[in-house]
């Protein structure tokens, strides 16, 4: 029976290293509170080891002390684990000094024991034909008892608070770590009270260590996953999250994993990836949104949908929260606004010339007789209608009429540099005037006219090069309630002009 219990213990060391380990390792928020709970489990452990497993006496005496001054260094952790696991990352609000205080307290009685030999001793028995060490205690014993059990005590009790008032999605792995307590309780009383010839009460502290490892970092709620997957078995090419009712992730699908760079079974992290992923909502990701990812040349969208999962009572149970990649959605909009945008482009651009159409013409007389009714305005229209283009077409062809056409509108926009050129007609243009070109309309104006004159004067030129028009101005008044009335003032300025051409070198045509 030693050698078996020997064997188990050192089986149930070597699974507290591992169980250490693995909790240092993980991406869980109580992983260094179970990883001390489970590193404090292996002096107790071993203590009891080698008073199993020796017939030495001084060897005996050291896995005493290891045995019962690491009891108070395992009722630290697991107050500590109790502190952190139960009230989460408000733990540090709940620190219990007073506690700590007495089981270090406690540990200093048990290491005056080699002095005053108040706390225990050990008397030699014969166990399967070899030298067995059994206990004696003494008052120092029997108060580092009271003290574990006290500790031990508080401790359930804060579970069987925490499993009440847990979620129900928590409440499971509440209640099954708080069973195993009750268990290591009650066993460990009853070797106190009906002693064995082997000391075998370690055996469940060990088994404990490995429970608290798996429900409190491997262990994920399954119940809720049964209900809320059964919602999301459509379009598994989304990643999925499920969270509990304080927004801790419990559960991803691969490509959730994927997306927030993450093991798959590691989810602590996940809401802070996401976080940093999408940026802080302030809450969770409630309803629908769509989020840019990335600068805009190689930016990714995404559509963020939660729901929410409520029991019968309307409590929340939790949520799960699904996000699809639509880039190339996002892509295939972009082309076709961009599509559209430069089908709008031409729309108010004049293909032959390359001013503005009539369209762009009206959309900018709305906008200045909504200038008109709210107050004052300040620009003026020139009106400009090119000389001999019907002659120019019927002679020469068309595209020496094209040509004529560009060479007028090309002096016009020289004139006037900071303001809108519009083609209205066939042979008719536009030109509204604001800032420096409105500032210096006569000006400007009169050198537009001159430039005309020049060029229609140089009668070595082919026709479609002598390029002709006849130019009105008018201002706006503040009696003018339409940009209609300043544009007609424009027009009649314009054809007195082409009145006199016609007079000096007979058809306006």
């Amino acid at each position: 029976m030693r050698v078996t219990f020997s064997i188990l213990y050192l089986i149930l060391i070597f699974a507290l290293l591992v169980c250490t380990v693995l909790a240092r390792r993980s991406d869980k928020a109580t992983k260094n509170a179970v990883a001390f709970l489970e590193s404090a489990l292996i002096p107790p452990v071993l203590g009891n080891l080698l008073i199993v497993g020796t017939s030495i006496r001084i060897t005996a005496l050291i896995g005493c002390y290891f045995y019962y001054l690491g009891m108070d260094l395992v009722m630290y952790s697991l107050v500590n684990f109790t502190n952190v696991y139960c009230h989460g990352s408000d733990s540090k609000k709940y620190t219990p000094k007073f506690i700590y205080a007495i089981l270090a307290a406690d540990a200093v009685q048990m290491l005056l024991n080699p002095v005053f030999g108040h706390a225990f001793d050990i008397a030699e028995v014969d166990v399967e034909d070899a030298p067995y060490y059994k206990l004696m205690p003494f008052l120092g014993q029997t108060i580092h008892r009271i003290v574990d059990y006290a500790v031990f005590f508080s401790v359930v009790l804060i579970f069987v608070w925490a499993t009440v008032k847990a979620p129900r999605i928590n409440r499971e792995r509440y209640a099954v770590i708080l069973a195993t307590m009750v268990a290591v309780g009650l066993l460990q009383t009853y070797n106190i009270f009906f002693q064995y010839a082997i000391d075998r009460s370690m055996l469940g502290y060990g088994v404990f260590g490995v429970v608290i490892f798996f429900f409190a970092i491997r262990y994920r709620p399954l119940r809720l996953l049964d209900r809320i997957l059964s919602n999301i078995v459509s379009g598994l090419s989304d990643a999925f999250y499920v969270f509990d009712p304080n927004g801790n992730c419990i559960w991803a699908n691969a490509q959730g994993c994927r997306l927030a760079g993450i093991n798959d079974d590691n989810y602590d992290a996940v809401s802070a990836k996401l976080i940093k992923i999408f940026g802080d909502t302030g809450q969770q990701y409630e309803h629908m949104t769509k989020r840019m990812v990335g600068s805009s040349e190689n930016a990714r969208f995404y559509v963020l949908e939660e729901n929410y999962v409520k029991n019968n009572k309307g409590q929340l149970d939790g949520s799960f929260l699904r996000i699809q990649d639509v880039t190339e959605e996002e892509q295939k909009l972009k082309a076709r606004d961009e599509q559209i945008g430069q089908i709008s482009q031409e729309a108010y651009r004049d293909s032959l010339t390359g001013v503005g159409s009539k369209a762009a013409y009206t959309r900018r007389i709305n906008e200045l007789n909504s200038e008109i009714a709210e107050g004052p305005a300040e620009f003026a229209v020139v009106m400009v209608d090119m000389n001999n283009l019907k002659s120019i077409n019927d002679d020469y062809g068309h595209k020496a009429g094209d040509l004529y056409i560009k060479g007028c509108c090309h002096l016009i926009c020289e004139a006037f540099k900071h303001s809108p050129v519009f083609r209205i007609g066939g042979d008719e243009f536009v030109v509204i005037l604001h800032g420096q070109d409105y500032k210096n309309r006569a000006q400007i104006t009169n050198s537009l006219r001159a430039a005309y004159k020049r060029t229609f004067e140089q009668k070595d030129k082919d026709p479609w090069l002598r390029y002709s028009a006849a130019v009105g101005i008018a201002e706006y008044a503040s009696d003018d309630n339409t940009y209609e009335l300043v544009f007609k003032r424009a027009d009649k300025a314009m054809y007195d002009e082409k009145k006199q051409f016609k007079q000096e070198h007979g058809s306006i045509r």
